[in-house]
């Protein structure tokens, strides 16, 4: 995972409470890339994670909580170009 996801759980302020999922939903068309600077921009991203808020996993409640974000960075290509590599990501989110 990609150290901006990280952090909006740092600020998100979970205390003690560590999520065991998350996830981020992204829709093809909500991307736009410059293929000549190698960056890209996106918008309504969803990233989802679940909280457990007792002790006990078996008895506890997961709450899921899903923050709308979008974001921008660079990117590079592998030596054949089969493989991309994000090399910069800087996270919006709305409140």
């Amino acid at each position: 995972m990609h150290s901006c996801w990280s952090k909006l759980f740092v600020e998100k302020e979970l205390g003690n409470y560590a999520p065991s999922i998350c996830q981020v939903k992204l829709a093809p068309e909500k991307i736009s890339l410059n293929i000549t600077n190698k960056s890209f921009q996106f918008t309504n991203a969803e990233f989802s994670f679940d909280v457990n808020i007792e002790e006990s996993h078996k008895t506890g409640m997961n709450y899921i909580t899903t923050i709308p974000v979008s974001g921008k960075g660079t990117y590079t290509f592998s030596d054949k170009n089969q493989d991309l590599r994000i090399l910069d990501l800087v996270l919006n989110t709305f409140k």
